[in-house]
């Protein structure tokens, strides 16, 4: 019971009772020097820059545009592919069972083509460009994927315009490949 009773007179001077607590003698500060004084600024240093007047009609400046990055080259043939051998490439009227039909050297204006190759591939998957031109006037480049050790693939468009045409097979530096000459008539 006397325990709680200074439990309580405890809790009672803390909490702002009557009772004091007694007075504690003040702490000692150690001095350090001051450091020395700068001197007073000049008026001019004091004055706050002051920024002219913009017109009404002003624009803000342009934003600078930001250099575009260059992306990663995607044209690069990957570390060890080798060449790709072309076994078979042929201009035909359509595909039937994986197989050309029609094959031609001619054909006529408005008429849908198709180039079809088959090639070994002996390295990596590749991604090669079958490109149409009409004289020296690229119409279309068209991505082929070659995955396997060999593959037949294919690309077909519409021809319009007579004269001679051509299919350039392109690999992923741009280089030319194999071209295959027709006419349009």
């Amino acid at each position: 019971m006397r325990r709680l009773l200074a439990i309580t007179a405890c809790l009672f001077i803390a909490c702002g009772g009557e009772e004091t607590a007694p007075e504690r003698p003040p702490l000692e500060i150690e001095a350090t020097p001051e450091a020395p004084t700068p001197p007073p600024l000049s008026d001019e240093e004091l004055a706050m820059p002051v920024e002219p007047p913009v017109p009404k009609d002003a624009r803000p400046p342009e934003p600078k545009p930001e250099p575009t990055p260059k992306p990663a080259p995607t044209n690069v043939v990957p570390a060890g592919a080798k060449d790709i051998v072309f076994e078979s490439v042929v201009l035909a009227k359509g595909i039937q069972d994986r197989q050309p039909v029609g094959v031609s050297d001619s054909f006529a204006d408005g008429q849908e083509i198709t180039c079809f190759m088959r090639v070994r591939n002996p390295g990596p998957k590749r991604t090669l460009r079958h490109q149409w031109y009409h004289g020296d006037t690229r119409k279309s480049s068209v991505a082929i994927s070659v995955g396997g050790p060999t593959w037949r693939t294919w690309t077909q468009r519409p021809v319009y315009g007579t004269g001679s045409w051509r299919v350039d097979i392109v690999d992923e530096a741009g280089a030319v490949l194999h071209t295959v000459p027709f006419e349009v008539k």
